[in-house]
């Protein structure tokens, strides 16, 4: 997932999609763990997932609507 992920939104750089459009995959922050192991906080369309990826698969934390956390980053 955080592949695919990281895939699209280097696309879309890379032809200056996010630029026409607003983007529907962005990475918001990522943080490495581990050696192998990361976690990432992406935004998917309206929701946003934070996951962690690494050598033992992936794992979801949590999923909010994207208007609920800009609501809570700006406090």
């Amino acid at each position: 997932m955080s592949v695919c992920a990281f895939f699209l939104v280097k696309y879309a750089k890379k032809h200056n999609i996010s630029a026409k459009v607003s983007p529907s995959v962005e990475i918001l922050a990522s943080l490495r763990l581990s050696a192998g192991d990361v976690f990432f906080v992406v935004r998917c369309g309206y929701e946003v997932i934070a996951f962690t990826n690494g050598s033992h698969g992936a794992c979801v934390m949590g999923r909010w609507p994207y208007e609920e956390w800009r609501k809570h980053e700006a406090e």
